[in-house]
């Protein structure tokens, strides 16, 4: 089942926009907190337990924090995976001889 439904802030007054930055606000310090929660882990879960998301102090609601966890923890799993796409790619060039293009890429690692 899919949550969602389009809205326009056309017509929204000002108390509805600063409770909405307000909640935009503090999604963005969940995800920052959950991301570095997640990046101390050896092996990142695709769904956070509780005992994680518990540690997370906040005054959104359980499920829009589960929701930042998540895509936190989407974001570290995509950056780790990439990380290690690099590193295997490092190697091969350096098998093959291909020194200049091992240097270039050993600037992104």
């Amino acid at each position: 089942m899919i949550r969602c439904s389009k809205s326009t802030l056309k017509f929204s007054n000002t108390a509805k926009l600063e409770e909405l930055h307000s909640f935009i606000d503090e999604y963005q310090k969940v995800m920052k907190s959950s991301v570095d929660l997640l990046w101390e882990q050896d092996k990142v879960p695709k769904f956070i337990p509780k005992n994680t998301t518990d540690k997370l102090d906040s005054w959104l609601t359980r499920r829009a924090i589960q929701c930042a966890a998540k895509q936190a923890s989407g974001i570290v799993r995509g950056t780790r995976k990439k990380q290690e796409q690099r590193i295997f790619q490092h190697k091969e060039l350096v098998k093959q001889g291909k020194f200049k293009q091992a240097r270039r890429l050993k600037k992104y690692i």
